[in-house]
């Protein structure tokens, strides 16, 4: 039997990689981790752990250390991205393995502005942005660029504690106010808006060479009411597409920011007002929370990633496209998921009667 530690077992990401994991054709043990006591009881794991934040320190990393030994644990799957920089930083001094990119890639990840940088230099096409470090930076964006809204968030710089905070802004005072509010010249950035397609490219890579890719159509969020851009982190619905483009994009984006690939990336793409995806973020060294939808559909990434990981046999799956288009994924707060493979389903007149499959598990 595998043992496999999960991260964040309580959380969306922590919840769908286990779910995929207890799919997988061969028996697997889960050990979840979660310093958020009030999701202990949302993980799907064997046997889920209180610890540290990855925050603490040397107390996080002695309470994985001791876990590690004492259930023999073989490799470490971290799910959120502070977990991935905190166990990417003592990988080698875990007693368990793990499968991420190189700890320069994983930050240069996080940061907006410099993988930014990275794309724009090599002729990656990106939206405009500039690093707010004062209000003539602000005012020059505003000035220089006519399509509104102006995108103000942070730029994910570690350690700077602003975190996304995206605001779509139409007028200046307004970015400037938001700016102000979260302490943020010098951490946030502004870019022009992109009003197309919301678009994701996942893969997983091994020492330089791509092994397996999807792409997805984020189409709704969970809740875009609470959110002022709209957009939570969240899909509620997405649906799988076969996009040459970004099959061809994707590979190119990633060597940018990392010359030699190793691990789980997706990427997040905004379409142009002429149709064409440029590349907006990186996330480097996990999955997207919705990962579980691929599990469904037919593909099981995070058992594949552990095959990978352990070098256990296994077959050697597309390196795009490994799930073909319009298959759809639907979810709500407290409702679903459900997979849905015909998308005329949509198209029902009013009045009409939904007999599809339903949320997963109901029979």
């Amino acid at each position: 039997m595998r043992r496999i530690l999960v991260t964040g077992a309580g959380g969306p990401l922590g919840a769908n990689v286990t779910r995929s994991l207890k799919a997988a054709p061969e028996p697997t043990f889960v050990l979840g981790t979660e310093a958020n006591p009030w999701h202990l009881p949302l993980s799907l794991a064997d046997e889920t752990v209180l610890i540290p934040r990855a925050s603490a320190g040397d107390a996080y990393l002695q309470a994985m250390e001791g876990l590690i030994l004492n259930h023999g644990i073989e490799l470490v799957v971290p799910t959120h991205p502070v977990e991935v920089r905190a166990i990417g930083a003592v990988r080698d001094r875990l007693g368990a393995k793990t499968y991420l990119p190189a700890q320069e890639v994983i930050e240069r990840g996080d940061d907006k502005w410099r993988s930014y940088r990275a794309w724009a230099e090599a002729g990656i096409p990106v939206p405009r942005t500039d690093l707010l470090e004062s209000p003539d930076d602000l005012a020059r964006i505003f000035r220089e660029v006519e399509r509104r809204p102006i995108w103000v968030r942070g730029a994910g710089i570690p350690g700077a504690g602003i975190g996304v905070a995206s605001l779509p802004c139409r007028e200046l005072d307004q970015a400037q106010a938001w700016v102000g509010f979260w302490k943020g010249w010098g951490k946030m950035i502004a870019s022009e808006y992109l009003p197309g397609e919301n678009l994701t490219w996942m893969s997983l890579w091994w020492e330089g060479e791509l092994v397996a890719s999807q792409a997805r159509e984020r189409l709704e969020y969970v809740l875009p009411h609470v959110s002022p851009s709209g957009i939570t982190g969240a899909p509620a619905v997405s649906r799988t597409v076969s996009r040459p483009d970004l099959d061809e994009l994707g590979p190119r984006a990633l060597r940018a920011v990392d010359p030699h690939p190793h691990g789980v990336y997706f990427l997040d793409l905004k379409g142009d007002p002429e149709g064409q995806p440029r590349i907006t973020e990186v996330n480097a060294g996990r999955f997207g929370t919705t990962v579980h939808f691929y599990t469904e559909a037919g593909f099981n990434f995070p058992w594949l990633y552990v095959q990978l990981a352990l070098g256990l046999p296994h077959e050697a799956p597309p390196r795009t496209g490994v799930l073909p288009p319009g298959i759809w994924w639907i979810r709500t707060l407290d409702c679903g998921p459900a997979i849905v493979r015909d998308g005329s389903a949509f198209e029902l007149p009013l009045g009409a009667s939904w007999t599809g499959p339903g949320p997963l598990g109901r029979t």
